[in-house]
């Protein structure tokens, strides 16, 4: 209760015992104090009253919305207006009761509560939708992915054999001329870059579906929208290369403040949404160019157009409705753009979608920047290498043969003793032995 009168929340609390409520209550009367009670424990109603000496119904109001907390606000005071409750209820109060008319609360109450377990009935319900979503996109595209996946990797096994043959000709051939050997050196070199590019676009590709796909849904932090663009692209490549050439134009944008994986999500959807408007054949003629740049009220902008055959005009008030989908049987039931809708609400941001029939469609993602931090970069002087003996590295992982390559890797410049368990650097470091770096999985 946000009150800065005891004897008029004793008031309210009197009628709501009247009405059969056994309220458990804390009342408070500034900004820290209710941020203090909002942290020490959950809250399924706040009534406040409209003016305080030190505090007020809106500001209230503003420090819940802050903090995303989706509970019944009813105004409870003796001077609010009817003009000034209705522009609190447009800012997001439920409801309003007068002080002398305290006998419609435990009605007012009831109402609201009903209301508010219903929204969170569907917001766990958006939940499992959204999982459902996500679950049917990525199987949507587990054989292209597939696909993309063993292209590379063949690569890399393929380059690898030629190695493997080469070294043994080098050691066939150590009494040859140094041009002979010079040359296969060159061409082994060769083999073993290419080998290392292949490795890298698995490595791309896995990278996306991580963070397509990780767990860690309700944390945020500066995005990076163009990495999420190229994540994104490389997991939905395979639905895109058959239909249309895909042109990527990135202007310099600030990052956004929001959770990765929700907007690879949105990104994805929208860029195999394009795709699949498109029919398969024709990619040389027809294009989804993906862009970024700042409005000038500094939001982030991620424009996805496509050259497809754009959204007649009685079908584009619909497309974010749930369940309504354009598609064939079997392309889409109807969720992607109405999730995607809502995962860009809750970033604050706003999707617009544009379309002429005949020639195409654009979808425009709004997002907030998030607030800017300055870089911290040490002095060019401070980085320079500095002359020092052989280090001690220490080695731990599970998998023999990570930690071997890190072997083969630091030897050069470091004694490097490699353990497979916790227990056995453990019992390294008892022996006495010392480490200048631990590198541990």
């Amino acid at each position: 209760m946000i009150e800065d009168r005891e004897d008029d929340a004793e008031l309210v609390l009197c009628e709501l015992r009247g009405g059969g409520y056994a309220p458990s209550s804390c009342r408070v009367e500034t900004e820290a104090a209710l941020n203090a009670a909002l942290d020490a424990s959950p809250w399924d109603v706040v009534l406040c009253d409209y003016s305080m000496p030190s505090f007020s119904g809106t500001a209230a109001l503003e420090v819940l919305k802050r903090r995303g907390i989706d509970v019944p606000f009813i105004i409870v005071s003796g001077t609010v207006t009817e003009d000034l409750a209705v522009a609190a209820m447009k800012a997001g109060a439920h409801d309003y009761v007068l002080k002398d008319r305290l006998r419609r609360l435990n009605a007012v109450l009831a109402r609201e509560l009903r209301e508010a377990a219903l929204r969170a009935e569907q917001a766990r319900l958006r939940e499992k939708l959204l999982l459902a979503d996500r679950m049917a996109s990525l199987g949507a595209l587990v054989a292209g992915v597939a696909h993309e996946i063993n292209n590379p990797l063949t690569v890399i096994v393929a380059n690898l054999d030629v190695v493997s043959r080469n070294v043994e000709a080098l050691l066939r051939d150590a009494a040859a001329t140094s041009e002979s050997l010079r040359q296969r050196g060159a061409e082994t070199l060769d083999e073993l870059r290419d080998a290392r590019e292949a490795a890298s676009r698995v490595a791309g590709i896995v990278a996306g579906l991580k963070t397509l796909t990780r767990a860690d849904e309700v944390e945020r932090s500066a995005v990076d929208v163009q990495r999420v663009i190229e994540f994104a692209s490389k997991v939905a490549w395979n639905e895109i290369r058959h239909r249309a050439r895909l042109v990527k134009v990135f202007g310099p944008v600030a990052p956004v403040l929001g959770n990765e994986g929700r907007l690879g999500q949105v990104v994805l959807n929208l860029l195999v949404n394009a795709a699949q408007a498109i029919a398969e054949g024709h990619a040389a003629q027809n294009e989804i160019c993906v862009t970024t740049s700042m409005r000038g009220d500094g939001r982030v902008v991620v424009s996805v157009r496509d050259t497809g055959p754009g959204i007649a005009d009685d079908v584009l008030p619909r497309i974010f409705d749930p369940f309504f989908t354009s598609k064939p049987i079997g392309l889409g039931i109807g969720l992607g753009l109405a999730i995607c809708d809502g995962i860009v609400r809750a970033h604050l941001g706003e999707i617009e979608v544009e379309s002429v029939v005949g020639r195409g469609t654009e979808f425009r993602v709004v997002l907030p920047a998030a607030a800017e931090v300055a870089p911290t970069v040490a002095p060019a002087a401070s980085l320079a290498p500095q002359p020092r003996g052989r280090g001690r590295v220490l080695v731990v992982d599970d998998e023999p043969s990570i930690g071997t390559v890190l072997q083969r890797f630091l030897r050069d410049d470091n004694d490097v003793s490699v353990v497979t368990s916790a227990r056995k650097a453990l019992d390294l470091i008892a022996q006495g032995q010392r480490f200048d770096v631990i590198l541990c999985d």
